[in-house]
């Protein structure tokens, strides 16, 4: 019996002919298993699935097949003796959008202790609508079929390259049947090379794990592969578009889109994509053409390095590739057609490939070398180990199988890239270094024009605000606009004639400055702008240039905040027994016109009764205490932090009566 190979690439060691210690338990047909029974490959035994990684069941299980349709064919106590054996052959038998049904008789030793035994792992690699039945129920079903016996449509699922559905055996001394029910209609693109057209096999779930991480490291190859490929594509466009005039750059980046071509629609078919039958005969499609266009520009790009100007050489290849994707793009129709001549056209690829690298070792081309030692492993670690496995008939083992991959998708790329990198900046030195020392004066210069534009743009921002000064820069003037609801804040020093008094000069604008310092740091805080410091009174706003609706609750926390830092000032210059500041501040919401004014000494400025209504609320207030009008309150009273103390009405100078609040926070700072 031969060897078998599973689809996730791990050998199969041959399997001897089946042999159980005792016959097992009868059938309900009174159908005794022998040990004659299973050579005469009427059944398969379990030990072959715990002995093996896995088992193709289309090969090893033994598989009947019938083209009727009905319910008890799934059962177990159905008698398939009378139904042909299902080999290659038989499949031309199969009619197209017919249901038929496949079954397995599996023979499972019963045993007291079945740790470790009794379920298995069936994987799928089938394409179109199934249903699998073990002993008789339904574990899985792929697309969706008729009701037996019942005419109807059929609808194929979605490409998956393999499908993994758990049986759970019963050991209990009969055969386990699997039955598997399926349409006949396969896509072309599925039949690639003469490719099984049913395709299952068996293996345990220790197994599936080891499977599936093979798999996800084959994906995480090709996917190194591709992102690599996709930047050696972009430097040979960016070295051409900085002026390269190498002629192998355009063949170089043309080669690496494609190899990364061919590894994307690779991993798309290797993976559980989801996507429509028709969709994946597409990709296969771009595969098919991908791969002859990569190994024609690998030869394209090496006869341009080296100067082979032979016009006849170039348009063999180019012809020879038109012959490679017609045959297979024919392979859909006439399968295997490819396979057949495809190995032996892509030889002569390769001997062009050796050739090329031998010239440049001969010829003592500078840095020739690396394009002699990328091709000697391409050729000996990728084409000569693929075709070598090819011909044996063997699976390549999963260690070899990523050497492989390597070579093919990165040895030639690599190298090449390599090598004319080394000889572009070889040529292009004196020519590089003109260049860098132009772009360092250039830079320079930039620098310090950038420099001094932020300098400028800095000093603007800290007169005007963002918006207005951009405005101003784009337009050369600024409108004044109506803005109508903000929340304008002042603050006066109580004192501050006898504090001038008591101290110099100097001492004054220091401590002015300390403070308002402080006032700019709270403000840029909680997004307020500050509008001017008329002598010890500060005057900012929330709510502008840009309006929004939190700037009465940002003013107010604003202004306990500056009082909070002028109580702690005053606490500390006590204990010290220094002159102090002391502050009242008034806070009041209206409506405003802002904008700048004059053509000199911009100063972005705020005007309206809201101002004065402002002021006020400060005049009115009392020395610690933070005093905001009605109209402020109405926006703060339902902030949980805020703690307000109603004063009635209070006489403000100018505007008569006025209802007013203390506010303060409710961990205040006495």
């Amino acid at each position: 019996m031969a060897a078998a190979v599973n689809a996730s690439g791990i050998d199969t060691a041959a399997v001897p002919s089946p042999s159980l210690q005792r016959e097992t338990a009868p059938r309900s047909d009174a159908l005794v298993i022998t040990e004659q029974a299973l050579r005469d490959h009427r059944f398969f035994a379990w030990d072959i699935v715990t002995r093996m990684p896995g088992i193709d069941l289309m090969q090893l299980g033994h598989p009947r097949y019938s083209q009727d349709d009905r319910a008890e064919f799934a059962t177990r106590g159905y008698d398939d003796a009378m139904w042909p054996a299902l080999d290659s052959s038989a499949y031309a038998d199969l009619s197209r959008g017919k249901v038929f049904w496949v079954r397995f008789e599996m023979v499972c030793p019963t045993t007291s202790d079945t740790s470790g035994m009794g379920e298995a792992d069936l994987h799928i690699f089938s394409q179109g609508a199934i249903e699998v039945y073990l002993n008789g129920r339904m574990v899985d079903r792929i697309g969706s079929l008729p009701a037996p016996e019942i005419a109807g449509p059929y609808h194929t699922a979605s490409f998956s390259p393999r499908r993994t559905v758990r049986l759970h055996f019963l050991y209990d001394g009969r055969p386990e049947i699997i039955a598997i029910r399926a349409v006949y209609a396969p896509d072309r693109d599925f039949n690639r090379g003469g490719s099984d057209l049913l395709k299952f096999d068996l293996s345990s779930s220790a197994v599936t794990e080891n499977i599936r991480e093979l798999e996800g490291n084959a994906l995480l190859l090709y996917g190194m592969f591709t992102g690599i490929n996709l930047l050696i594509m972009l430097l040979a466009i960016a070295i051409l578009s900085w002026g390269g005039r190498d002629k192998g750059w355009p063949q170089l980046a043309v080669f690496s889109f494609a190899l990364a071509l061919v590894a994307i629609t690779n991993t798309v078919m290797k993976v559980a994509a989801d996507l429509p039958l028709a969709a994946m005969e597409k990709i296969g499609y771009v595969n098919d053409l991908a791969y002859p266009l990569s190994i024609l520009f690998l030869v394209l790009v090496l006869r341009a390095m080296f100067g082979d100007g032979d016009r006849r050489g170039t348009w063999f290849f180019i012809g020879l590739t038109a012959v490679m994707i017609g045959l297979n793009f024919l392979n859909y129709y006439f399968p295997g057609t490819s396979g057949k001549y495809g190995s032996w056209m892509t030889l002569i690829y390769f001997f062009e490939v050796v050739r090329q690298a031998w010239n440049a070792m001969r010829k003592k081309v500078p840095g020739g070398w690396l394009i002699a030692v990328g091709s000697l492993v391409f050729v000996c670690g990728g084409v000569l180990l693929e075709q070598a496995y090819n011909y044996s008939g063997q699976e390549m083992p999963f260690l070899l199988r990523t050497i492989m991959r390597l070579t093919v998708y990165l040895s030639m790329p690599v190298t090449i890239a390599v090598y004319m990198a080394l000889r572009s900046v070889h040529a292009n030195r004196l020519l590089a270094r003109q260049r860098d020392e132009l772009d360092i004066e250039v830079n320079e210069r930039t620098a310090e024009l950038r420099v001094e534009k932020q300098r400028s743009d800095d000093l603007l921002h800290n007169i005007l605000p963002e918006e207005v000064a951009n405005e101003l820069k784009a337009k050369g003037s600024a409108e004044a606009e109506l803005i109508e609801h903000v929340t304008v804040l002042f603050t006066d020093f109580k004192g501050f004639t006898a504090m001038s008094e008591q101290l110099s000069p100097k001492e004054l604008v220091r401590d002015i400055h300390e403070c308002f310092s402080a006032f700019d740091g709270i403000c840029g805080k909680y997004g307020i702008e500050k509008i001017k410091t008329i002598g010890d009174a500060y005057m900012a706003a929330g709510g502008l240039p840009t309006p929004n609706t939190t700037h009465a609750t940002d003013v107010v926390r604003a202004a306990l905040e500056m009082r909070d830092f002028i109580a702690e000032g005053k606490a500390r210059k006590v204990a010290a027994g220094l002159p102090y500041f002391e502050i009242r501040i008034g806070v009041h919401t209206g409506p405003v016109v802002a904008g700048i004014v004059g053509v000199k000494k911009f100063q972005y400025d705020i005007w309206g009764d809201t101002v004065n209504t402002a002021s006020r609320m400060e005049s009115s207030g009392e020395v610690g205490q933070v005093n905001i009008s009605e109209a402020t309150y109405a926006l703060v009273k339902d902030e949980a932090d805020l703690t307000f103390s109603p004063r009635g009405k209070v006489q403000a100078k100018g505007k008569g009566e006025m209802e007013m609040y203390f506010v303060s926070n409710n961990n205040p700072i006495t």
